[in-house]
């Protein structure tokens, strides 16, 4: 077979363009680490990989929802502590307000700092994270919660719904408290009160003498209607003589009797009945419905009762102690919510540590498939680079060659 020297010189760039490219691929292998360029270099490991970056992309997806989760949670958590510090600060100007020595002035001077107290508790009530988003209104996050209306009341326009955040594939967690600022500030648990009915025969008022035993009497006894009858929280206290007394309940059933005497209240179960009346007459009262309200509206009717000049030491006491329990039942609740947040903060943390955990395993198996072997992959880079020098050194040698060196 005749050798021409065109077919010399394309052997010759054939060998160095293949020895080239297997270089560049060498090279490339060694700069990015990995066996697979493309899908056709490993169809069944390219598709191991795309999953593997998938599912990586998704546990890094659950982290950052986590971060963001959490620092919403913390936000919530400091803004409770936070409250509840303001609180303790109103209990104890509620209890200097109760001392009998104090004059209009000194109350009046009480009622000032309860003022500002209220209006910073009411300003943390309305707390907005870093996006502005309220944390204590539901899902409604661009309502503020908890406003004044006409009356001066404070109410709140949140909703009770809760956003729930994915931080893992199986896993969602709230991102507030179930029931939103209206669980733990609207529906906090007010004293229990009775009330005088209009079927009396006998004239009187009817007043809390002994909150504690009262409250446990009204919860021991209070009968929701319906499923109850009508007038299941009814009593009476009948005049059987013009000395004496018994306490009936709605059925009839004696509860109580003792001897009457007029200007002397009657005590029943924690309840003063102060009456006045003659012998056959009845005087009726009945349990209250059980209260709930919202601490900003307990604060503010302290206010109001501390600056008015007409207000009986009898009603400012017993408007004291609502308060006092009012802000007691809060700080419950604000302990209760709390503790909800702490302890979805630590099941986040675990999951995290979960997930860090599942993310290397993902890694390891990833590079299993498509990470190259360094030692392999430097030692291919020089064999290459030896077989491209060698290409061509010989195309020069083989180039060279002419008859004319032989004459």
């Amino acid at each position: 077979m005749r050798i021409t020297t065109n077919m010399i010189y394309n052997r010759s760039l054939d060998n160095i363009l293949d020895s080239q490219k297997r270089l560049l691929k060498a090279s490339e292998t060694l700069n990015s680490q990995t066996d697979i360029h493309k899908p056709s270099d490993d169809p069944t490991g390219a598709s191991k990989v795309i999953r593997f970056d998938e599912d990586l992309a998704k546990i890094e997806q659950y982290q950052d929802n986590a971060i963001s989760l959490k620092t919403g949670l913390v936000g919530q958590e400091t803004a409770l502590e936070n409250m509840y510090g303001v609180l303790n600060q109103a209990n104890s100007l509620a209890l200097q307000a109760g001392n009998g020595g104090l004059n209009d002035a000194d109350l009046k001077a009480i009622a000032g700092e309860l003022e500002q107290i209220t209006a910073s508790l009411a300003d943390l009530m309305n707390s907005q994270d870093s996006q502005g988003n309220y944390i204590f209104s539901g899902t409604k996050a661009d309502t503020k919660p908890f406003v004044r209306n006409s009356a001066g009341d404070y109410v709140y326009q949140g909703n009770q719904a809760t956003n729930k955040i994915q931080i893992s594939e199986t896993l969602k967690i709230e991102a507030g408290i179930a029931g939103g600022g209206a669980a733990i500030f609207e529906r906090v648990a007010s004293r229990e009160s009775a009330s005088m009915l209009a079927t009396s025969t006998a004239s009187g008022t009817v007043r809390v003498a002994d909150a504690d035993t009262f409250d446990q009497f009204h919860q021991t006894e209070y009968r929701h209607i319906p499923p109850a009858a009508a007038g299941s929280n009814n009593y009476s206290v009948v005049l059987t003589a013009a000395d004496q007394y018994e306490v009936r309940q709605n059925d009839g059933t004696v509860l109580q009797t003792g001897p009457f005497t007029p200007g002397e209240g009657v005590a029943f179960n924690g309840l003063t009945l102060d009456i006045q009346g003659s012998q056959g007459d009845s005087f009726d009262f009945t349990l209250d419905p059980r209260a709930s309200g919202n601490i900003l509206n307990s604060l503010t009717d302290l206010v109001k009762s501390l600056r008015s000049s007409s207000h009986t030491d009898d009603a400012l006491t017993t408007q004291i102690q609502s308060t006092m329990f009012s802000i007691e039942k809060t700080q419950e609740s604000m302990s209760a919510a709390r503790s909800q947040i702490g302890g979805r903060i630590n099941v986040m943390d675990s999951v995290n540590l979960s997930q860090e955990d599942l993310k290397i395993n993902i890694q390891e198996a990833k590079a299993n498939v498509s990470e190259a072997d360094l030692a392999k992959a430097i030692t291919e880079l020089q064999k290459q680079e030896t077989a491209y020098q060698v290409s061509n050194t010989t195309f020069g040698r083989v180039s060279g060659l002419s008859l004319f060196n032989f004459i």
